[in-house]
């Protein structure tokens, strides 16, 4: 069994959590407006720890608040997704080749543990702790990597990656497709053969697109 970590959080940081899983799991919508009255209501939570975790969140890019037109979950275009992947997909294969030399048992341990992770939550069907068990999990090669300013940049994309992951496990179930490509993922990670697992990246991030394109297509 994998045990999470126990973190002792303020009232704003579990505020900003529920919010987090409301998004993930689909109850706030992308592009839906959104009030602290309601909010608020909602949670049933005071208005000071909620406006912190709206700030929080907003700085993650989760939410979106702009002088006069108020606060809303963050939207999502085709354009935006079609930057995404191919962004990601150019960042993940260069995050492997900077941490391939850097590989050690400890390391592929730590990876087989995050993947455990993620097959239990989705397992569970439990979908916030399956996108971030999804994130976690491909988090591993950049922070292994090393390099400062890949990871920054991983950062940044990863409010956006968790929206996405979030309508296609609504969209297909919180199981979705992915497992395979993950497993096979971990299989080459621990590998030897670095060609290989470029070459899975590239078809794992198309193949992502691919499905989650449809999703928004019928969405």
């Amino acid at each position: 069994m994998i045990l999470s970590e126990i973190r002792p959080l303020t009232l704003s940081g579990q505020v900003r959590d529920m919010l987090r899983d409301q998004i993930m799991a689909g109850k706030l919508s992308p592009g839906e407006r959104l009030t602290e009255t309601d909010l608020s209501q909602r949670l049933k939570v005071s208005r000071g720890p909620l406006r912190e975790a709206i700030l929080q969140l907003t700085e993650e890019g989760l939410l979106i608040k702009k002088t006069y037109k108020g606060l809303r979950v963050r939207s999502i275009s085709l354009r935006e997704l079609e930057e995404l992947y191919s962004m990601r997909t150019t960042l993940e294969r260069f995050a492997f080749e900077e941490a391939w030399e850097k590989k050690t048992d400890a390391a592929l341990e730590d990876l087989r543990t995050r993947f455990d992770y993620l097959e239990q939550s989705r397992n569970a069907q439990d979908i916030s702790a399956a996108v971030n068990g999804e994130i976690h999990f491909h988090s591993w090669i950049y922070e292994l990597s090393d390099h400062s300013l890949l990871q920054s940049h991983w950062r940044k994309l990863s409010p956006l990656v968790r929206i996405y992951m979030s309508i296609h496990n609504r969209q297909h179930g919180v199981c979705g497709v992915f497992m395979d490509a993950n497993d096979t993922y971990l299989k080459l990670a621990q590998d030897d053969n670095l060609a290989a697992a470029l070459v899975h990246i590239e078809n794992h991030m198309q193949k992502g697109l691919d499905q989650v394109y449809a999703s928004l297509e019928v969405s």
